[in-house]
């Protein structure tokens, strides 16, 4: 599949190639591919960096999780 859309792909993909100009620029797993480079990240990864959640349904699972055991 071929996509700008890095929300979709954060969302849905495990992993990633990123071409520029037709050359492969990064190539792996999905998370390890988005959050090393702030130029294609997700808003999600952009406003939570260093923490590696690619789509707001992670965030929320980690605080519920969180919640759960009452973080601070």
């Amino acid at each position: 599949m071929s996509t700008h859309d890095v929300e979709f792909v954060a969302a849905c993909a495990d992993r990633v190639v990123v071409l520029a100009e037709g050359d492969v620029v990064a190539d792996g797993p999905t998370a390890e591919v988005i959050v090393a480079s702030p130029a294609f990240a997700p808003q999600t990864t952009k406003i939570l960096a260093p923490l590696e959640y690619l789509t707001v349904e992670q965030v929320a699972e980690a605080l519920a999780r969180c919640r759960s055991r009452s973080c601070r």
